[in-house]
């Protein structure tokens, strides 16, 4: 009779209690873990299904162990000018008198009144001073691009391909801040074929495989011969005088498609 009530009280504890702690862990072991509902993705690899599902969930990849932080305006256009300031610039070919920088710079002055007030632009310049971007990709201050665009002086050679590296960089960037939805476009002045052609067409090459970026090209005084002069890829336009130069340049907001989101894989590290 005791064993009979020892057996229900052990019986009455185990099933108070649940299961033992070997069960405990073979339960744990056999059955899925449960996934987070927010995954961190790696930044310098992501696939178009990352993005096409990610939606604005507020967890955007990190880039460097920082938090990348959404931009505002999700739907944003975004143009990221390169601006040709080499020596073959001060030549008064194609001009009214002056030289091509000097009508290069009037010019791209007044495109800058054009371009949408919600928009965001950055500036890259190669000239005498070097190459390298001179205004980061934010919204659109006409007067500090001006008076940036006014300081380019004329002289040394034509690094496209180094240009379209870092637009290509700072606009993924900007895609991942707006979630890949809005517009993103290159618009690139230049009077001269790239120092290094090689490189700039594995450049192009990267961004028309990697990114839903627009190239857009405007080649002064040059025709039609340009190594960027790709039909289907680039949209180039030819301009032998100023009014060519702005019509070339005010078309880049015409011929820019609207875009969906798309996949941008910023593969800059490899």
């Amino acid at each position: 009779m005791n064993k009979l009530l020892n057996f229900s009280a052990l019986l009455s504890l185990i099933l108070i209690q649940g299961c033992s702690p070997d069960e405990a862990a073979r339960t744990s072991t056999d059955s899925p873990a449960q996934e987070p509902t927010k995954q961190a993705l790696v930044v310098d690899k992501v696939s178009a299904t990352h993005y096409a599902l990610r939606g604005a969930d507020d967890s955007w990849p990190e880039k460097n162990g920082e938090e990348i932080a959404l931009a505002d305006d999700k739907t944003a256009r975004n143009f990221y000018l390169v601006f040709d300031g080499s020596g073959s610039m001060n030549s008064n070919k194609c001009t009214d008198g002056s030289t091509r920088i000097t009508t290069a710079k009037n010019t791209v002055k007044q495109f800058l009144n054009f371009v949408p007030k919600d928009s965001n632009l950055g500036l890259f310049v190669f000239d005498n001073y070097g190459a390298k971007e001179v205004s980061a990709l934010q919204p659109i201050n006409v007067p500090l691009v001006a008076g940036l665009i006014d300081k380019v002086e004329a002289g040394r050679g034509t690094p496209i391909g180094i240009a379209l590296t870092t637009a290509y960089n700072k606009l993924s960037l900007q895609g991942q801040k707006q979630q890949s939805y809005g517009e993103y476009n290159i618009v690139v002045i230049t009077d001269g074929e790239a120092t290094n052609s090689v490189f700039m067409d594995q450049v192009v090459k990267r961004i028309v495989a990697n990114s839903p970026i627009n190239i857009h090209t405007i080649g002064f005084c040059i025709g039609a011969s340009h190594a960027l002069n790709k039909p289907g890829i680039i949209n180039y336009q030819s301009a032998s005088n100023a009014k060519e130069l702005l019509t070339g340049l005010t078309g880049v907001l015409a011929e820019a498609p609207e875009f969906n989101a798309n996949l941008f894989e910023d593969d800059s590290n490899e």
